[in-house]
């Protein structure tokens, strides 16, 4: 029988843990609805929203003010907008990272 050091069989259930709880998967989802934001998700079609589903800034609204006229930048997301996201913390938290 082979006899394991502490090292080993520590390294071996940190792996197992960290598998287990999947740290970070990608997925598609649909808008559904901005005002609270909520999020179909395209594999489990299971709704998720704020404060759940956290925006990176590549999706959010962006305005400037140029000479008193209001420029767009980025409109944000509206619905039926398809998005990419990671999946983070075993699916307590859904990380919005860019529109599909």
């Amino acid at each position: 029988m082979e006899k394991l050091e502490l090292i080993d069989v520590i390294q071996q259930i940190v792996q197992d843990t960290v598998q287990a709880h999947g740290p970070l998967t990608t997925g598609y989802g649909t808008v559904k609805s901005t005002s609270p934001l909520t999020i179909s998700i395209q594999t489990t079609k299971m709704d998720v929203t704020e404060p759940v589903v956290v925006l990176t800034d590549n999706v959010m609204r962006k305005e400037v003010t140029v000479q008193g006229e209001t420029v767009i930048i980025n409109p944000g997301l509206n619905p039926g907008d398809k998005v990419l996201f990671l999946r983070a913390n075993a699916g307590q938290n859904y990380i919005i990272i860019s529109k599909a």
